[in-house]
């Protein structure tokens, strides 16, 4: 009986540490991604250009022969593109007027980008 009891006390600790593990990640991968949005978005609204990290491919793209070391204009438009989608969604703003505001200089930026070009 006392083998049984430390056996269940075990398994529902140790589903416990799995759980709260996988918490802890899925909260920083999220925090990570919402930082990295905004971070971005910052940067495009305070110098019109893409962030300097958007011009890199993955390195295993690179490895494989797969892409070239920068990336395209039509990539980094991809990126605009999903950031925008991000923030359609986001629950981060006062209100919608706020949201508004910033989805429409985002779009002034990709129109630009479309017409002129990256920088």
């Amino acid at each position: 009986m006392d083998l049984l009891a430390f056996f269940i006390i075990a398994t529902v600790i140790g589903a416990g540490l799995v759980a709260w593990v996988i918490v802890w990640t899925t909260s920083r991968a999220s925090e990570s991604a919402i930082t990295r949005y905004f971070k971005a978005s910052e940067y495009i609204l305070d110098t019109g250009d893409p962030p300097p990290e958007w011009y890199a491919v993955p390195i295993w793209k690179r490895l494989l022969g797969a892409a070239p070391a920068a990336a395209s204009e039509e990539r980094i438009l991809m990126r605009l593109d999903e950031l925008i989608r991000f923030f359609e969604d986001c629950s981060f703003y006062e209100d919608d007027f706020a949201r508004e505001q910033h989805l429409n200089q985002l779009e002034g930026i990709r129109q630009a980008w479309r017409q002129n070009g990256l920088t």
